[in-house]
């Protein structure tokens, strides 16, 4: 009997998300069509096959659908990354053309992602009252970046030039310009790659140049 009763919960859990995937499916494409004044809560649950009120079983208001499909997103870039680098790789040895054609991609694909990205930088921008909850949010992404970073200068036994944190924001900043060029410089010269060769200097292999600056600002 408990059994049975385990399955119908699991059975149950997997039927409501699914449900609310499906509704961030659809939220994603309407809003990217519509942005979020044009977009309704009756267009995204008609696009998704569900009624209104299945929206407010997962989600309080349509900016909480809103923040939680732009979260969504997010979390699946990352994921295209989490294999681009086998750990313990020297930085000499990665290969920066391979993951900028996965970064490049996974930023491309789809315009109306890319217009899904404006939409909610507009939302944040009209909504100061969201700001802080959205920092809080991208902090945690940046966190995820520079724990992978240190773990990455650790395991080589690198220093760092400045702080993971400090890179990891950087990366984020040049990420979104990255994606407006691509969208607005069609035809130019693809600029991950010259990036992500750039990024090889946050290794400092010789510390002591550094310090011999330091006594040449002093002079």
């Amino acid at each position: 009997m408990q059994d049975v009763t385990v399955a119908e919960r699991m059975t149950q859990e997997r039927r409501r998300q699914l449900t609310r995937d499906l509704l961030l499916d659809a939220a994603e494409e309407v809003f990217a069509e519509r942005g979020f004044e044009g977009a309704s809560l009756d267009d995204i649950a008609q696009r998704a096959g569900y009624t209104r009120g299945a929206i407010y079983k997962h989600f309080s208001s349509k900016a909480e659908l809103f923040l939680a499909s732009n979260a969504r997103f997010n979390g699946r870039f990352l994921q295209v990354f989490a294999g681009a680098v086998e750990p313990g790789t020297p930085m000499d040895e990665v290969d920066m053309t391979s993951i900028a054609e996965t970064w490049h991609t996974a930023q491309t694909q789809d315009p109306k992602l890319f217009a899904l990205g404006l939409e909610f930088n507009l939302y944040v921008l009209r909504h100061p009252e969201e700001r802080e909850r959205v920092r809080h949010g991208r902090h945690e992404v940046a966190e995820l970046i520079a724990s992978f970073i240190q773990a990455e200068a650790d395991r080589l036994g690198e220093t760092l030039r400045m702080p993971a944190l400090t890179i990891a924001r950087l990366v984020l900043a040049v990420s979104d310009g990255l994606q407006l060029a691509s969208f607005f410089d069609e035809g130019d010269e693809d600029l991950y790659v010259p990036f992500l060769e750039l990024l090889r200097g946050i290794w400092e292999d010789d510390p002591k140049p550094k310090s011999r600056s330091k006594k040449t600002t002093k002079r």
